[in-house]
């Protein structure tokens, strides 16, 4: 198994990280394509612009497609997103997903908790 970490964010970055997912699900609820909404984000960070844009993306097929059964096309649609840019991030996600959930497996069963 791949050791995998996440970069850890400063406290100013977590509250631009809230903000920001909060204006951007407010201007997709308003009618707004992903662009549109990203496109109103002021953040000089360009590594931490990039990751709340891959992470909203995330996001929207996690609420759309997995909790409402959008299928992704529809998404695709509404967003104005390639549908192959939302396959290509789901596949990110799941990903995503296996890791965290081997590690915490590992960091358990290390533990002595498995």
């Amino acid at each position: 198994m791949v050791d995998f970490v996440y970069k850890k964010y400063t406290t100013e970055e977590d509250k631009i990280y809230e903000q920001a997912m909060l204006r951007l699900k407010n201007a997709v609820h308003e009618g707004m394509t992903y662009d549109e909404a990203c496109a109103h984000l002021n953040i000089k960070d360009q590594s931490l612009l990039t990751f709340i844009m891959e992470d909203f993306l995330k996001i929207m097929i996690a609420e759309m497609h997995y909790e409402k059964g959008m299928s992704l096309k529809e998404i695709a649609d509404k967003l104005a997103v390639p549908h192959k840019q939302l396959i290509k991030t789901k596949e990110i996600m799941l990903e995503d997903i296996a890791i965290t959930a081997a590690a915490e497996y590992h960091k358990e069963t290390s533990m002595g908790q498995g």
